[in-house]
């Protein structure tokens, strides 16, 4: 017999879920010790067990109860069926998820491969910018001083071809200066 403290101890939900009120009348009526042991038995689903003398208690015939062990057989093959069918298709969802995060590494290894190549091209590329570079100044200040000597060159020819003669002892003193000025 249960003590009044084991008794409020008792899991109301397990009790609720068709061992609270029964569509059984109180002569046919399972007792505390077979609700206690339906609850503690993780195999039974309902408060008739598999000996006989409980069948006859929850009102059952043989029959019914080899055709309720029957369907639960059925029941329990189905779940079992069910659930091999879903660690299957997990299985399979894990094994497309491998094969994707396998192309993805590689995927990521052509990319970062590709990339590092593309940034020694860019760093090529900038170098070979920088020597054009200085070699586009060297050769403008080249060609500007080309120009600039040409120019001087064709206003040494204009004064001379226009320089009256120069008198004894003169050297023409402010002309040599004006080209001194423009060759520095």
């Amino acid at each position: 017999m249960l003590s009044l403290q084991e008794a409020n101890g008792l899991d109301l939900d397990v009790m609720g879920s068709g061992f609270g009120f029964t569509p059984w009348g109180p002569d046919t009526c399972p007792t505390l010790e077979q609700l206690m042991a339906a609850t503690t038995t993780p195999s039974s689903s309902s408060p008739c067990s598999s000996a006989g003398d409980a069948a006859e208690s929850c009102g059952m015939t043989p029959e019914e109860e080899e055709a309720e062990r029957r369907r639960r057989q059925r029941r329990k093959a189905s779940n079992r069926l069910s659930a091999r069918r879903s660690r299957a298709r997990k299985q399979q969802r894990l094994e497309e998820l491998r094969g994707t995060a396998a192309r993805l590494r590689a995927q990521k290894r052509e990319l970062a491969a590709r990339l590092s190549l593309a940034a020694r091209h860019e760093l090529a590329a900038r170098r070979d910018n920088a020597r054009l570079r200085a070699e586009a100044a060297a050769l403008a200040r080249r060609y500007r001083e080309a120009r600039r000597i040409l120019a001087l060159q064709r206003l040494a020819l204009q004064l001379r071809s226009r320089r009256p003669i120069q008198p004894v002892g003169g050297s023409g003193g402010a002309t040599d200066f004006a080209l001194a000025s423009l060759i520095t």
